[in-house]
């Protein structure tokens, strides 16, 4: 009954645009033949002044339209419109003119006063009696005033039916797009903008090769004149209303575009911050929130990342039927045989095993060719098999389609992510800028922290602890939760009940690195027993980890004891250099100013993300007098930033070498200029590169009355007033401070 009726108000809309058409926009058709006619004229003027052709036509875009009458305010010519402006200033400063001016607004403003005069006292009337009316109290509970239901009675009649016949048929236009889109054409040329568009295209063949500029003015006059039939058949506020509507979707559309490109920074810069990261400042900095926004922008990088695997593991075997194993793996879940990785991998081995048994394509790999197509997939650093990969793509396939939130907070989180199928493979709505708020809105998962404390746990025997698998931790006023060293000076490791020195949280987070699960997957083979296996991996990741972590220490170290006053980086060139040869060279380079001049630096090797091309960052203490060749200041644009930027270069450098920047460290920048090389160290692993004589410590005694108090392992260290004095075997040399640094003997 519902479609009949849209079917028949569609018709009707349709014919009625018809006859406007006809009745009313008549002329516009008319004109845009005319409009046809001079894009003929016009392109066979182009063709023939091109080829050099003769012709005995005149192009007729220059004329006026002989169709639509002149109902515009402009002059006809650009005389007339000079005349006129000149006319128009002259009255707009005349003094007559101006008093006239204000004696018309006195006028109106004298109208609208009785107006006011008249209206204001019976809204002011009517204000008065409603209030009254509200004032009064209503104890009849759960029984409708006789204004609800006049209300109610009249919407059930008019409004109700009306708004559901509208929604409907709205819904029944999204559902066949070529109604509307028959619609526009047709208003397309009732309002004449055909004629506008082929106006424009037939003064362009025409102007390419005319160069008539003095003929601008009359395509302007016609275009006004082609507009006139808006502004003759709709008023001006309805024009002005469409206008501001397609504005208003222009300014939001732009406003949604630089959101995206802001969250889409904001995962580039989430992406490259380590497993584990820490907020740290003040109350009231919205700590809290900063963490709220990178956890739910991890979430959605999180499944992404799940269906970048799985679209690696699917090209493996790209003749696999996937969606039947998609559509077994999804029954098992919801089965309740599947809920975890682990169960996923138990799953895999059983089909493997029973695949072996019987050998049988069609009962464990779905009719899958195995004999033309292969079983192993080799990448050139190992050869996969068929069921390995299953096993990875089944636990991506798990972590990309369970619904539940992949957040786990000591604090609420909503998200608002959905995820769409209609049975081929999901995809998830992933924009937090819809166009409508989505109806379904889910929640992080309550933190238990013995999930995640592989030490002694709150709860003995906490059916939940090591169940934590994937997924994004977000912790608030963690701070509170750990304390620090002073606050737990009297905790001991060995007491019976958990505190935070033998619940090895800390260790948790160390730990946390999926890497670990593909290490002990890869090692597994090597060992008997899977336990061995996840112990070897496990004394080996904490192994690099304290090595990475002396590192850190030992280059810090050696940094604070120095006055390093340059950032510079070294980037290679293929011109000058192979890799080998750059690399030499500018370890050679640096050895002989480190020797003959007096240079110091620290530094390491990296390659840019996008392009591969080595670099040598490092913070360099140069002597003032020591730099070879001359400072140029160049401006360049950086693709990171987007911006156009300075650079310092140094010719020496740029001619040796490629490209050079030295950027200038004071106090406020070393701080930063040490995390970025620190950030390099951790994320590609390369070995610091020093040069000679940069100790770790200055050696100095210690007086008892500068001692804080002692810390660490065994109270073996010493916190020290920040002005303690510095002794050089018995002898006094001051309070520390740069200057006496530089006097004491030095060590490693």
């Amino acid at each position: 009954m519902n479609r009949r009726f849209n079917i028949a108000v569609t018709v009707i809309i349709l014919l009625a645009f018809i006859v406007l058409g006809v009745f009313v926009f008549g002329q516009s058709y008319v004109r845009f033949g005319e409009t046809c006619r001079d894009f003929g004229l016009s392109v066979a003027y182009y063709f023939c002044e091109l080829v050099g052709i003769g012709y005995s036509f005149t192009p007729t875009v220059t004329e006026y339209s002989g169709v639509l009458q002149w109902e515009i305010f402009l002059p006809s010519d650009w005389n007339g419109f000079t005349a006129s402006a000149k006319e128009y200033f002259a009255l707009l400063i005349d003094g007559e003119n101006f008093a006239g001016y204000w004696a018309k607004v006195g006028g109106v403003m004298l109208v609208a006063a009785k107006v006011i005069a008249v209206i204001l006292p019976c809204i002011i009337v009517l204000l008065l009696v409603v209030v009254r009316m509200y004032r009064q109290g209503n104890t009849k509970h759960n029984h409708d005033t006789k204004p609800l239901k006049i209300f109610k009675w009249l919407a059930a009649r008019t409004y109700q039916p009306i708004k559901r016949a509208v929604l409907s048929y709205r819904d029944f236009l999204r559902q066949n797009p070529a109604i509307w889109i028959c619609w526009i054409i047709l208003w397309v040329f009732h309002l004449n903008a055909a004629s506008v568009v082929m106006g424009f295209f037939a003064y362009y063949f025409y102007f390419v090769l005319s160069f008539d500029v003095a003929n601008l003015y009359v395509q302007v006059c016609k275009l006004f004149i082609d507009l006139q039939v808006i502004f003759r058949h709709f008023p001006w506020w309805s024009i002005v209303t469409v206008c501001w509507l397609l504005y208003n979707r222009w300014r939001k559309r732009i406003a949604l575009n630089r959101l995206r490109h802001f969250e889409a920074r904001n995962c580039g810069f989430i992406n490259e911050l380590p497993i584990v990261s820490m907020a740290c400042g003040s109350m009231g900095k919205k700590k809290t929130t900063l963490i709220t926004d990178m956890v739910l922008s991890q979430e959605v990088m999180f499944r992404q990342k799940a269906l970048s695997i799985l679209q690696q593991n699917d090209m493996k075997f790209p003749y696999f039927p996937w969606i039947a194993f998609e559509d077994e793996l999804r029954a098992c879940m919801e089965h309740g045989t599947v809920y975890n990785l682990a169960t996923i991998k138990e799953w895999v081995s059983l089909k493997h095993r029973r695949f072996e048994r019987h050998r049988n394509v069609h009962w464990q790999i779905y009719g899958y060719e195995l004999q033309r197509y292969g079983g192993t997939f080799d990448d050139a650093l190992k050869v996969n098999g068929l069921f390995e990969v299953l096993e990875t793509y089944a636990m991506a396939y798990f972590i990309y389609v369970i619904q539940s939130s992949l957040i786990v907070a000591n604090y609420s989180i909503r998200t608002d992510n959905a995820l769409m199928d209609i049975g081929n493979f999901p995809l998830w709505l992933t924009d937090f800028f819809p166009k409508r708020r989505r109806e379904y809105s889910r929640h992080a998962h309550i933190l238990d922290f013995d999930v995640l404390r592989l030490g002694k746990k709150v709860l003995d025997n906490n059916p939940k602890a090591g169940s934590f698998e994937f997924g994004v931790v977000a912790i608030t006023e963690i701070g509170k939760e750990r304390g620090n060293n002073l606050e737990l000076k009297e905790v001991k490791k060995g007491a019976e009940d958990t505190n935070q020195k033998n619940d090895l949280f800390n260790s948790w987070l160390k730990m946390c690195r999926h890497s670990a699960t593909v290490v002990l997957k890869r090692m597994r083979p090597y060992f008997k027993t899977e336990e061995e296996a996840k112990t070897y991996v496990e004394a080996n990741m904490q192994r690099k980890l304290r090595n990475l972590i002396s590192r850190r220490v030992r280059m810090v170290r050696k940094v604070n004891l120095q006055d390093f006053n340059f950032f510079v980086t070294l980037t290679f060139n293929s011109e000058l250099h192979t890799e080998e040869s750059f690399k030499a060279g500018v370890e050679s380079c640096l050895r002989n100013l480190c020797n003959r001049k007096g240079w110091k630096y620290v530094g390491v090797w990296e390659r840019s993300p996008k392009k591969k091309r080595l670099h040598f960052h490092g913070i360099f203490y140069i002597p003032e007098g020591t730099m070879p060749g001359k400072m140029l200041d160049m401006e360049d644009y950086n693709f990171r930033t987007r911006r156009r930027q300075v650079t310092h270069q140094n010719t020496y450098f740029n001619e040796k070498f490629g490209r050079s920047d030295f950027e200038p460290l004071d106090m406020q920048n070393i701080g930063s200029a040490i995390a970025y090389i620190v950030k390099y160290l951790e994320k590609t692993g390369e070995k610091l590169v020093y040069s000679k004589g940069l100790p770790q410590f200055f050696i100095s005694d210690i007086m008892e009355e500068d001692i804080v108090c002692p810390f660490g392992l065994e109270d073996k260290k010493l916190l020290l007033y920040d002005d303690f004095l510095c002794w050089d075997e018995g002898v006094l040399v001051g309070a520390v401070s740069k200057e006496v640094i530089s006097q004491m003997p030095k060590s490693n």
